[in-house]
């Protein structure tokens, strides 16, 4: 410890002088309007709550560290013209917040861990200002902070803003205020008394104001930042993404077969048969989805089974559970549906309805029950008119249900979403994403949606104290871990060289604790001295973890990096 602890003095670093900065909350609103709200800086009198979420502190500060906030400035609606008002008597109060903004409670006394009565970071009259009327508009409401408050987004604990208007606009009218309008798109919330000051409860408002925060970074603050990525993620939902009037699968049959890892073994040859539907059509017409339609038999696959589909019009089938059409602008409309979903070729396409001629069917194939076919039988695109011929086959085959998906004429040339198309599998709900596949260009496989090891900072890494980290997403057949320190990074993002193709090493090996995994997570850190020297010196640490049964010719995989840099608090 010593030796590296005289490592770290040798390696110290110019600190920059900080400067003043600005940031907006909801970050949504940074450049646009979201919402507008007249109960903020009203003709009246009001106390307000606002509970901002961490994140929008940490994805937009440069340097996730802790900052002192030292103004608050408010924006106009958007487009409005500033009503110039003097409010008399005005306490804003800076906070961390007792709870998540996603669970205020109504009463104000609940959502402060610092208690009322307390001194104010800023009170005083406050003066509107005019403001060029643009959209988004301007601040017209700056109130420079008496007490700034340090606030350490790092922590996860959102940030409490108390707006007390003690006292009524002179003259007695108000200004719409810039503000969120969705709690959960816009991470904030509050709780607002409307008319008074001394109420113990408000009411909840999806319309907290859009802030500007000035800050500056606080000196001699530790901080550490995520650098490079862990090893390996691996995905169960494929596909290929095509731009607007290009594929490549006409003529060719996708087949997908599972496999022992839970994902498919996905190959595609020459061929595209379809079968001609034999019965009537589902009659489906623009952007639906068909009422469920029963197989013979269960369906399974991977990461479920069922013997219930839903048709969507726009080339796709949902297995056991109706949801929303799709026509599959982006790989996001298939990995985060609600629904597990096969797309034969999910985009915008136009059945003709009640016509029911190029249109959709669904029926099993003729003499075999065990093989369930659903065909776009000459379907165009939404605005063209050039049709496509492809059907879906589920093939029961026990528990090693295949498909077959062939494709008679492909054609994405649909005047909406430029005619992107979209071929694959996926369970939803937040699927991994593993990137676009080119499905002709050779077999591939899939397996359950794993994530890569990851190394992550639990404290800050300041003197006198230990740096925790922690290790998550182990994998499960873990024999032995390393959790490195170091002095430097090496920058090293693929080690194929060594044997560990698309494992990165971010932290040089000056200091190596070993460790028994046992179970996803593992908990490491090191104690760092009170030396003021340390202050603003670089430390890295990642780790490493082997496997049984390896998952590459070194045998071990590793997570991200972590830098740390070294501060007296």
């Amino acid at each position: 410890m010593l030796s590296f602890s005289t490592t770290l003095g040798t390696l110290v670093l110019t600190m920059a002088t900080a400067v003043a900065q600005t940031l907006v909350i909801p970050a949504a609103a940074t450049n646009a309007e979201i919402g507008s709200t007249p109960n903020v800086w009203p003709n009246n009198v009001v106390r307000v709550q606002c509970i901002y979420d961490s994140s929008h502190f940490t994805s937009q500060l440069a340097v996730p560290a802790p900052i002192s906030i030292d103004r608050l400035e408010f924006r106009l609606a958007n487009a409005a013209t500033t009503n110039i008002v003097i409010y008399g008597s005005v306490h804003a109060y800076l906070s961390y917040s007792a709870v998540d903004y996603l669970t205020p409670s109504t009463t104000f006394a609940n959502n402060r861990t610092v208690p009322m009565p307390t001194t104010p970071n800023r009170m005083g009259s406050v003066t509107t200002l005019a403001v060029p009327g643009s959209s988004p508009n301007g601040y017209f409401v700056d109130m420079p902070l008496q007490t700034p408050f340090v606030y350490d987004p790092t922590l996860g604990q959102d940030l409490l803003l108390e707006l007390v208007i003690w006292s009524y606009a002179t003259p007695n009218v108000g200004n719409q205020t810039s503000s969120a309008s969705n709690v959960v798109s816009h991470r904030c919330n509050s709780i607002r008394a409307f008319g008074s000051t001394s109420a113990l409860t408000g009411t909840q408002s999806a319309f907290p104001p859009v802030v500007r925060i000035g800050y500056t970074p606080v000196a001699n603050a530790a901080y550490s930042t995520p650098i490079g990525q862990g090893c390996y993620q691996l995905e169960r939902s494929f596909y290929e993404l095509f731009p607007g009037a290009a594929n490549d699968l006409s003529g060719q049959t996708v087949t997908m077969f599972p496999n022992a890892t839970g994902g498919y073994d996905v190959t595609t040859g020459a061929g595209g048969a379809v079968l001609p539907p034999t019965g009537a059509g589902l009659a489906l017409g623009d952007d639906v989805v068909s009422p469920a339609i029963v197989l013979p038999f269960t369906f399974d696959y991977p990461g479920g089974s069922t013997n219930t589909i839903y048709v969507d019009s726009n080339g796709s089938i949902l297995l056991g559970a109706t949801g929303p059409t799709t026509n599959g602008g982006t790989p996001g409309d298939l990995l985060n549906a609600p629904t597990p979903r096969i797309a034969a070729a999910m985009m915008d396409l136009l059945p003709d309805g009640a016509t029911n001629v190029a249109n959709v069917f669904a029926e099993s194939a003729p003499g075999n029950p065990g093989v369930f076919l659903i065909t776009w039988n000459g379907v165009p695109c939404f605005g063209a008119g050039t049709p496509s011929t492809f059907q879906i086959a589920l093939v029961d085959n026990g528990t090693s249900d295949l498909v077959e998906i062939g494709y008679q004429t492909l054609v994405n040339d649909s005047t909406s979403d430029n005619g992107r198309c979209i071929t694959g599998f996926s369970l939803g709900n937040g699927a991994l994403d593993g990137g676009s596949i080119d499905l002709t260009a050779g077999p591939f496989s899939t397996t359950v949606d794993t994530l890569p090891m990851r190394a992550t900072a639990l404290t800050r890494p300041f003197t006198n104290a230990n740096w925790n980290l922690r290790l998550t997403d182990i994998p499960a057949t873990g024999t032995i871990g390393v959790a490195v320190f170091g002095v430097a990074d090496p920058g090293i993002d693929d080690l194929f060289f060594v044997g560990l193709p698309g494992c990165g090493l971010r932290s040089t090996l000056d200091l190596q604790l070993p460790f028994s995994p046992t179970g996803p997570t593992h908990d490491y850190g090191i104690f760092l001295p009170a030396d003021p020297t340390l202050n603003g010196l670089l430390l890295f640490s990642t780790a490493a973890v082997f496997t049984n049964p390896p998952q590459n010719s070194f045998g071990a995989v590793t997570a991200n990096g972590v830098q740390g840099n070294l501060g007296l608090f």
